[in-house]
């Protein structure tokens, strides 16, 4: 019996280390682990999780009409062709996904990266916010820091 429980606890606990951008809740820091692009969030078997009134973070697939379905869960839309071009040799196998879509629009020079510069002219964001997302410390945020399903 406690060997089911076990592996009952550790099913749970890799069902929550998925991610992906959401767009519930504005303010990261409330949005049960999201960075503040609203990416790299906890989901609930691919639903995003949002706080309930009592602060619990849940499955948005129980809250009435706010259900928000992750990217993994979602058919590829069709691409922006200036985001196929700038970004087919650096991110080709990506094109397709929406969490590249977002990350495109933050970043604004186009170079495949974003700098904390990009990052304060469209968020409110600290140095050490930045530095919590870029987690190889080079400066930049790479596709793969702002979202794991851009791997």
């Amino acid at each position: 019996m406690k060997l089911l429980i076990i592996i009952l606890a550790m099913l749970t606990c890799l069902q929550l280390a998925n991610s992906c951008c959401c767009s519930m809740g504005l303010h990261y820091m409330d949005n049960c682990g999201c960075n503040f692009f609203n990416c790299h969030c906890k989901t609930i078997n691919g639903y995003c999780v949002d706080k309930d009134e009592f602060g619990w973070c849940i499955s948005t697939k129980g809250i009435h009409g706010m259900k928000e379905v992750c990217a993994a869960k979602r058919r590829k839309r069709s691409m922006d062709t200036k985001l196929m071009e700038d970004y087919k040799e650096k991110y080709g196998h990506l094109i397709g996904l929406p969490e590249l879509d977002l990350f495109y629009t933050f970043d604004t020079d186009k170079d495949g990266f974003i700098n904390i510069e990009e990052a304060r002219a469209s968020l409110n964001v600290t140095l050490d916010a930045f530095k919590e997302v870029d987690t190889n410390r080079d400066g930049f945020i790479q596709p793969a820091e702002f979202d794991s399903s851009l791997e």
